[in-house]
């Protein structure tokens, strides 16, 4: 097999891994419990669960109020009562989300792990998909502590989202799959290849690797000169296509190549760092539900 996907010793056990079909191993890389100093998470986050519970509660009165107006002797007072109570429990849940909002911007927290989150993220999405083709997930292998990407979040979504769509459309069914994210050593590169990536520059690569490819049949002739075979393949390869350009667009790269005697593809995604720290303003439900994570 071409070696040049192998750019460090332990990639050969990786991949081995998925040939052999070992058992399903879960990510080693758990985020940790960010420090209350450096995200705010101490008093913010029990006043999030505070605000929630007086929230719930003032819309249980609400109802109440409103189940109540029928029991007024004097119909005109109960529709008034139920008028009063509505419109002061409106204002006070303004005024709570008022104050979660300005909790939300007064403690801004770090962003990290962003791209092994969004790699599980992205399977959990198509996991049914990956069920129906009988797929199965033999390996998760994440870096601990990765950083962050200068790729914005939409954008990779996007491109994580393509290649999960390409790998389904081309791997046959009782297939496999592993991911693998980890920093990427440039000075691994040689050749043309290297010159894509800035001399100074730091990366992160997602490696995606599938076992078998899927070919579509016999190329039966449904325009002339263009074959069902062809139509079909290129229309997969247009989902990667336009992965790339947005990657290009992002001054990282993206490597692909199929080896027809193993059979098994390889899609490598290297992705620029970011340097600085990259801070983010999640919602308070966000915080709240990072937390409830982080204790379990």
């Amino acid at each position: 097999m071409d070696n040049s996907f192998f750019t460090t010793k332990d990639d050969k056990k990786f991949f081995s891994s998925i040939l052999n079909k070992e058992d399903i191993e879960e990510s080693t890389s758990e985020e940790e419990a960010p420090s209350n100093g450096q995200n705010g998470l101490s008093l913010s986050l029990y006043y999030v669960e505070l605000v929630n519970r007086i929230k719930a509660s003032l819309s249980a009165m609400k109802t109440f109020a409103f189940l109540s107006r029928d029991n007024f002797k004097d119909q005109e007072l109960g529709e008034e009562f139920y008028k009063i109570v509505n419109e002061d429990i409106g204002k006070t849940i303004s005024l709570l989300d008022c104050f979660n909002d300005y909790i939300n911007f007064s403690t801004p927290m770090i962003k990290k792990n962003t791209v092994n989150t969004f790699v599980e993220e992205v399977i959990k999405k198509h996991e049914s998909q990956f069920e129906e083709k009988k797929i199965k997930i033999i390996k998760k292998q994440f870096e601990k502590d990765l950083p962050e990407t200068i790729v914005p979040d939409e954008h990779l979504r996007y491109i994580l989202n393509s290649v999960i769509q390409y790998i389904l459309l081309s791997i046959p069914s009782n297939g496999s799959v592993g991911f693998l994210t980890r920093f990427f050593d440039v000075e691994a590169f040689k050749g043309k290849e290297r010159n894509q990536l800035q001399k100074d520059g730091k990366y992160l690569e997602i490696l995606v690797v599938s076992t078998g490819y899927e070919k579509w049949g016999d190329q039966v002739e449904v325009v002339p000169g263009t074959s069902a075979y062809y139509q079909q393949e290129e229309a997969i390869e247009l989902i990667l296509k336009l992965a790339k350009e947005i990657i290009k667009k992002n001054k990282g790269m993206m490597r692909f190549k199929i080896y027809d005697e193993k059979p098994m593809t390889f899609i490598s995604l290297i992705l620029p760092i970011e340097r600085r720290n990259v801070v983010h303003y999640p919602s308070p439900e966000e915080r709240l539900k990072r937390a409830m994570v982080v204790e379990k």
